[in-house]
């Protein structure tokens, strides 16, 4: 899936068909301005097609939240949502909560509905591959024994230890994605982009094709430019935590919303509290975004986006540093 050999593609998810690139909008509670029951109650009142939400915030809600997050989320399935848990390893992190482990992951798998999940994390930023890849697939193994969804493996490394990591481990587990946390592929977007190719490069001998996601992508741009470069879906809180310019795609603070015009299929949200409208007002856009790059990549016209919202001295970045992959 290189950009001279982009093609669209669906991937099956619960009896439902997902096209490819896609974005999840993430649930968290770090970072972010409302509770995860209401950004919770505001993707199923949409029936937003698909969205994330974290094992973490589950665990240590209270006896009342987490029977409304079950409910939410069997009426999201019902809707035909696609629900994806995330490991909670981000909220850990930036909580300083040493006391999340697999065992509370799993916990929450048991007891909430979903047709996706992460695995528990194994940080590995250096080590030998095949005892990397050993302990991921156990990971996936015993995580999997307490999920009715799918696991889809999480592979943290270094950058240059991704590739051949992330070729083995599909060999052993055959998972219906892979992912890597975006901060892993490199220092800068370029750097990133390398890495994405050659991850594709290395899978692209293998009899099937397995998407690839990338955790914490959550800037059209990037998506833009990592769904070229071979990247198929994508999750962020951007979406809850800044307001985006339609026209050309850059994010700007969440309080900002006013500075853009309204669609007209949005005027209706002028009525809603400036959070909610904000929010709409953003689902809506990453929705259109990436059905956008979707039909370019089935028409195979992904120049066109190109060049129509990456700035022209990284347009021409892009085509030196990789001339080999991008059609002229």
């Amino acid at each position: 899936m290189y950009i001279n050999k982009i093609a669209q593609r669906n991937v099956g998810v619960g009896g439902l068909s997902l096209p490819l690139p896609c974005f999840f909008p993430s649930i968290s509670c770090v970072k972010t301005n409302l509770s995860c029951t209401e950004y919770l109650r505001l993707l199923v009142a949409l029936k937003y097609p698909l969205f994330l939400i974290s094992a973490y915030d589950i665990y240590y809600a209270n006896s009342n939240e987490v029977n409304e997050i079950k409910k939410l989320l069997k009426t999201a399935i019902n809707n035909k949502q696609i629900v994806l848990i995330d490991s909670g390893n981000y909220e850990s992190f930036w909580l300083q909560n040493k006391q999340w482990n697999s065992k509370k992951f799993e916990a929450v798998l048991r007891i909430v509905p979903h047709q996706l999940a992460f695995c528990y994390d194994y940080v590995a930023r250096t080590g030998k591959i095949k005892k990397i890849v050993t302990n991921i697939e156990k990971l996936v193994s015993k995580n999997q024994l307490a999920s009715k969804g799918t696991i889809i493996p999480i592979v943290h490394a270094s950058k240059d230890l991704l590739p051949d990591i992330i070729s083995e481990l599909v060999d052993r587990v055959n998972p219906l994605f892979i992912a890597v946390p975006e901060r892993l592929l490199g220092e800068g977007i370029m750097a990133r982009a390398k890495t994405i190719i050659k991850i594709r490069k290395t899978l692209a001998p293998k009899k099937q094709y397995y998407p690839l996601h990338l955790l914490g992508t959550g800037n059209p741009l990037s998506i833009l430019i990592y769904s070229i470069c071979g990247a198929d879906s994508f999750d962020g809180l951007e979406w809850c935590q800044t307001t985006v310019d339609y026209n050309t795609g850059l994010l700007y603070h969440f309080q900002q919303r006013e500075f853009f015009n309204l669609p007209r299929n949005l005027r209706t949200i002028l009525t809603f509290p400036y959070n909610q409208a904000t929010l709409v007002y953003n689902l809506q856009f990453y929705k259109t975004w990436v059905h956008k790059i979707q039909e370019c990549i089935s028409r195979n016209v992904i120049k066109e986006p190109i060049y129509k919202y990456i700035p022209y001295r990284f347009k021409k970045l892009l085509n030196q540093q990789l001339k080999h992959f991008i059609q002229k």
